[in-house]
């Protein structure tokens, strides 16, 4: 095995000092050995908060090996910590242009420009870990799923359906993948597609709050099955009563039901714990206006224009007035 060169053997020798081990500088131990010890020991001054301190041991690591891609992600981790991300980014790019075929680099650029809303670095540098990688194994999955975020952050939904549907394929067990396809079918109107991958999630984990909560609000909504929508929607209240989006659905499923009186109880509950919601008003003034309290639901209506609703809430919220001729 080749010696090596002078400047890793002090690079060594100084690592030496720094252990304490008792071993002589002039024989510093085998470049893996030293690698290891630098990127365990930067790995831990990161943990601990001391950015400097891993700084200095992932440079070294660097240094002594530059074709050990930890160096370098562990320093991009550094300036991550340091919330430094166009930094980490520029770091990344520069290893990667040196090393091209070294798709952890290139996994990482991908995963730091998806945090950073840079989605066409991301696509482009996660299809280069894809292109290396086995298309039928559970890594592809992961990097399906990965564009299929990046390109549904872009606003390419339809491209993010058949990139969650391909990660669904490959790994059909994972909630995570099915969570997101449910959320971008029902985000975009899908809703059968979407009712299909909340009852997967939710025979899976019969505990998922979540899936239960939104299942139960399309089916309410669409008025298929209310009887199933109100057991999901208590389920969810059961489990997590503190949460007010749950609640506020399993008033929506009373409204549907006309159990009027319910309705307007859950919906008074949520709209006195968030009474700067404009949404929870509008659907308290819908069961006040089923039960026949027009002036009441009129009031609960102008509030909600205060409120700084959306465009859409605010043309709900304007017909609505009209429909009780306020």
């Amino acid at each position: 095995m080749p010696q090596p060169s002078r400047r890793l053997q002090l690079a060594g020798a100084a690592l030496l000092v720094i252990l304490g081990s008792g071993l002589q500088a002039q024989d510093p131990p085998p470049a893996s050995t030293a690698a290891d010890f630098l990127f365990q020991t930067g790995a831990s001054a990161l943990a601990a908060g001391k950015y400097h301190e891993a700084e200095i041991n992932f440079r070294r690591l660097i240094e002594l090996a530059p074709a050990d891609s930890r160096g370098t992600l562990g320093l991009a981790q550094v300036y991550l910590a340091q919330k430094k991300p166009d930094e980490a980014l520029r770091l990344l790019q520069a290893a990667s242009e040196k090393a091209p075929r070294n798709v952890e680099l290139h996994f990482a650029i991908g995963n730091l420009a998806l945090q950073s809303a840079k989605y066409d670095l991301a696509i482009a540098e996660i299809h280069h870990v894809l292109d290396a990688s086995d298309r039928n194994s559970s890594t592809a999955a992961q990097l399906y799923f990965l564009l299929g975020e990046a390109h549904r952050r872009k606003g390419d939904i339809d491209a993010s359906v058949a990139l969650y549907q391909q990660a669904q394929k490959l790994q059909p067990g994972s909630l995570p993948i099915t969570n997101a396809l449910a959320f971008v079918l029902d985000a975009t109107g899908q809703r059968q597609g979407a009712e299909a991958e909340y009852r997967k999630i939710v025979e899976a984990d019969p505990k998922n709050t979540l899936a239960m909560n939104n299942l139960a609000f399309l089916l309410a909504d669409d008025g298929t099955d209310l009887d199933l929508a109100l057991a999901y929607a208590l389920r969810a209240r059961q489990l997590a009563p503190n949460e007010y989006k749950i609640a506020d659905t399993l008033g929506w499923v009373y409204l549907k039901l006309k159990n009027t009186d319910e309705a307007i109880a859950v919906f008074r509950d949520v709209v006195e714990k968030e009474p700067a919601s404009a949404v929870y008003r509008y659907h308290l003034a819908l069961a006040l206006g089923q039960k026949g309290a027009r002036a009441e639901a009129a009031k609960e209506l102008q509030t909600a224009l205060k409120n700084n609703p959306s465009k859409a809430e605010e043309q709900m919220i304007r017909e609505l007035l009209q429909q009780i001729g306020q």
